[in-house]
């Protein structure tokens, strides 16, 4: 998070006016940016130093409240048009700067499989909607494993400039209201902000318990953070505020400071967050706040004065801008994911960029009298054109990726439909093997348009955060002499899907696909980190169980298959829970066919497949025992639950030793567990062909 804010706030003059430094703000800018830093550079030292972002957000609110408050004192409004261009001329400057290195870095050294996600993150962060283009991507399955942009820490930025936008409002509406209703403005506007900051604060403890993976990007969730700040602005600037002495605030400075950073050191990533959990950091940081510089032999005071500790305050806003593109761009730079020594030698480049940064962009954009910057209308001028330009260069890149996305999904429809000799899994076979040598070299989908190779049926697909039950249909479903098939699971059953609508398209069989996403069939919970998912998985259960009952008269044959990753407990706990799903449907004799898994890879292959001049049947392959590492709880089931079987398909994807990620020109995998659709659709006869031999289909 920035440190975005002016202490106090400097007004919009030719030349820097006298101000009053408070030490104890600058002081936790340097502790929260050095949290921020530490937990990106080395994770697992600090492993909850993300909440640094949440000090920054008290200080943002604190300082900037506080302005607003004596600005209405004094003239009895806000202006708010020169207010939004001072935050104009210290924030966006090098903000801006940084997205445009960035967005070149990707150009220049970036492969194209990056291209989509990150231009699209590079939009987000320069119009400073960051926060919710993640929030999007986090409910998203098919976006779980996106790799982090260089511009993706923005998230926070763009909460901040959020709260710069609607915040002045809040305080010049709360003056007016004030003025009309004859009654305090200082009370009203605590009034008004305190409510704001509590129903944020209800609205972020039910989201992060409904939907953690939002909630932490969302502002509605992070507001009151800003608030707690603004209304302990509003406490401090009565005429009279009862303090401790010296003693108590020299106990509470040094609390509130030895409680963020042990904050940084217990959380980790499973710790739900905000929620109740972001309480720590924010009373923590309004502790120190209230506290100030205390005097003492035992005071924190001679630390937080301390130049090294001001000095980090100081350039902690281009510092958290700077670090994190940093370490994304490095590994793509030097070919490899950078060791202890590169790291440290990365962050000394970073502190003495971010020095320089302050220096000659903050400050410059900041108080200098050329280009009329200092003008309102000018600032704001020049903002909207500096947006307007990044936005283009990353849309063109935007543009440029999508392009050859389609161009590769036409590609890869002519050549399915057409299907030459071995193309996909046809060269596989296990009854009969072959090799063309025309698609030698060939990869269908280039890498850079693997993402978008997945089976997109919106109507048969249920959300990680939906829970009802869909129907659709494909093939003769009337016809009484063709077999119904219903296939059932997860994101990897909708990656066979394909392949099931191309019988159904012969007319081989009739199909009703009931598909969720992070939901196998079992009566056992899911594997998942986030509450929502696990509890509308149950609920869609709920709905599928009687309506597999209800429709078993008309079901042939029921097939499912499910990331095993996703299974939890032990092999055997998986074995018992998954029987127990499928016994009633079985009690009724209707056939459940258990496809293998597909393999998983430890990375996406894509990623390594672009970076190669040349494609080897053997690139970036993985061996036949990292391809599998979970129990095979399909095959165990199907042993136990009379009526039911197993097909391997294992041999369509894997030879005696290893796991190929092109197989007959066919790029396998659009990540690291996901099938692409165009392999998908060349094991059609042969899934067809192993479903017969099971006697699963006539």
């Amino acid at each position: 998070m920035s440190n975005a804010v002016d202490a106090p706030e400097r007004a919009a003059a030719p030349a820097r006016p006298a101000t009053v430094l408070r030490y104890e703000v600058q002081a936790l800018r340097a502790l929260a940016v050095l949290l921020v830093v530490l937990f990106h550079f080395w994770p697992g030292r600090m492993p909850g130093g993300y909440i640094g972002v949440d000090v920054f957000f008290v200080i943002s609110g604190f300082l900037i409240t506080g302005h607003l408050l004596r600005e209405v004192d004094a003239t009895g409004t806000v202006a708010l048009g020169r207010f939004w261009a001072r935050r104009a001329r210290r924030l966006l400057p090098v903000a801006y700067l940084v997205i445009a290195v960035s967005v070149v870095a990707t150009l220049l050294l970036v492969p194209m499989t990056q291209w989509h996600q990150w231009f699209r993150e590079a939009i987000g962060a320069t119009l400073y909607v960051e926060n919710w283009v993640l929030a999007a991507d986090s409910v998203d399955y098919l976006a779980a494993e996106n790799a982090p942009s260089p511009v993706q820490h923005y998230w926070s930025l763009s909460a901040e400039e959020q709260f710069y936008l609607v915040w002045p409002l809040l305080v010049l509406a709360s003056a007016v209201l004030a003025a009309r209703a004859g009654r305090s403005r200082r009370g009203v506007t605590g009034a008004v902000l305190a409510v704001a900051t509590l129903a944020s604060f209800g609205y972020s403890l039910w989201l992060t318990t409904t939907n953690p993976a939002s909630a932490y990007f969302v502002t509605t969730t992070r507001a009151w953070q800003f608030g707690a700040g603004a209304l302990l602005a509003v406490v401090l600037a009565r005429t009279v505020v009862p303090r401790l002495d010296g003693r108590w605030r020299v106990l509470v400075s040094w609390a509130g400071l030895v409680a963020i950073a042990a904050g940084g050191l217990a959380y980790d990533a499973q710790t739900p967050f905000p929620g109740t959990a972001a309480i720590l950091p924010v009373v923590a940081t309004l502790a120190v706040i209230w506290a100030g510089t205390p005097a003492g032999a035992l005071s924190p005071t001679p630390l937080m004065r301390w130049r090294p500790v001001q000095y980090a305050g100081e350039i902690s806003y281009s510092l958290y801008l700077w670090h994190w593109p940093a370490i994304v761009i490095l590994p793509y730079v030097i070919g490899h994911n950078p060791g202890l020594v590169e790291r440290a030698g990365l962050l000394v480049a970073v502190v003495l960029l971010s020095a320089v940064s302050k220096r000659y962009v903050e400050d410059t954009f900041r108080f200098s009298t050329r280009w009329g910057l200092q003008r309102t209308g000018r600032a704001l001028g020049l903002t909207a054109a500096g947006a307007a330009v990044l936005a283009l260069v990353a849309g063109g890149g935007l543009a440029v990726a999508d392009h050859r996305t389609a161009q590769q999904e036409a590609l890869a429809a002519r050549l399915v439909a057409d299907m030459p000799p071995c193309f996909g899994a046809g060269s596989m076979d296990p009854e009969k093997p072959c090799d063309n040598p025309d698609l030698d070299g060939m990869l269908v989908p280039a890498p850079e348009a693997v993402g978008g190779d997945y089976a997109d049926y919106p109507d048969c697909w249920v959300e990680g955060f939906e829970d009802t039950l869909k129907e659709c249909s494909f093939g003769p479903v009337d016809d009484p002499d063709v077999p119904h098939v219903v296939l059932i699971g997860d994101s990897h059953a909708r990656a066979m899907l394909p392949a099931f609508i191309a019988m159904a398209e012969q007319g081989t069989i009739s199909l009703t696909p009931q598909l969720k996403a992070t939901c196998a069939w079992t009566t056992g919970t899911i594997n998942y980190d986030d509450p929502q998912r696990s509890e509308t998985c149950e609920t869609w259960k709920d709905q599928l169980d009687p309506w597999l009952v209800e429709h078993a008269d008309d079901i042939d044959l029921v097939v499912t298959t499910a990331y095993l990753k996703m299974l939890s407990g032990d092999a055997d706990q998986q074995r018992r829970e998954m029987a127990a799903a499928w016994k009633p449907l079985a009690d009724r004799d209707v056939p459940i066919v258990a496809l293998s898994d597909n393999p998983w890879h430890p990375t996406g292959p894509s990623r390594c497949l672009e970076e190669l001049d040349v494609i080897e049947p053997d690139s970036c392959d993985t061996t036949r025992e990292k391809a599998f590492p979970f129990p095979n709880t399909f095959a165990a089931t199907a042993k136990d639950v009379p009526g039911a079987d197993y097909v391997d398909l294992t041999d369509y994807y894997c030879d005696d030793t290893t796991c190929p990620s092109v197989i007959g020109g066919v790029n396998v995998y659009r990540d690291n567990s996901h099938l692409t659709t165009t392999y998908t659709k060349t094991m059609a006869p042969y899934v067809l062909r192993e479903l017969r031999e099971a006697d699963a289909l006539p």
